[in-house]
This record gives structure tokens, C-alpha cells and sequence, in this order.
């Protein structure tokens, strides 16, 4: 991907919004005690990652994709949780947000 689309992709309001809503949607339900705690491990791992001074590509060596990596992984981890989350769970706390 060139650096023009991917400064286009960014800065599409469409994909900020998206991602927020997953972020706070992820963030919900890891409130909720309904989910299973070893599901809730998935993004708070990620979320650990993220923050670690230790990474799988170091931020040194590859510039652009050491930080990729860890969004990557983040992203990652999200899918993976909302897909393992009942999805009654989800569509629930869904509505909650779209509505509040």
C-alpha cells in the first residue's frame, strides 16, 4: 500500500468511527460478568503488548512497522474477543451504545 492511501485510509471517518465503537464496545464487555474472565484475558493481553517496551519487530529497526505490529495486535485480539463473547452479549451491549 502507498503512503498516499494509507494517510487516505487514516483519515477516513468512517474507519476512526468504526474503531472507536469496537474500542468501546470491547470496553463494555469486559465490564460485563456475564463473559467468561479467561475471555477477557484476550484484549487485556493486547493491551499489555501494546504498552511493553518489548516487541516481536522493534520500533528501532523497522520504522512504520514496529508500530503497525502492535495495532495489528490490538485489532487482532479485538475480533478474536468479540467473536468468543456470546453474541447475544454483544448484539446487547451493541444497542446500548448506539442508542445511548
Amino acid at each position: 500500500m502507498s503512503r498516499s492511501r494509507n494517510s487516505q485510509f487514516f483519515s477516513d471517518p468512517t474507519w476512526w468511527r468504526r474503531f472507536l465503537s469496537t474500542a468501546r464496545l470491547c470496553w463494555r464487555l469486559l465490564g460485563d460478568r456475564r463473559v467468561p474472565f479467561y475471555y477477557k484475558l484476550i484484549p487485556s493481553g493486547a493491551l499489555l503488548y501494546f504498552l511493553s517496551p518489548y516487541d516481536l519487530l522493534p520500533d528501532l529497526v523497522i520504522p512504520g512497522l514496529g508500530q503497525l505490529d502492535d495495532l495489528l495486535i490490538l485489532a487482532l485480539a479485538a475480533r478474536i474477543f468479540l467473536a468468543l463473547v456470546p453474541a447475544e452479549i454483544v448484539k446487547e451491549r451493541q444497542e446500548r451504545i448506539f442508542t445511548a
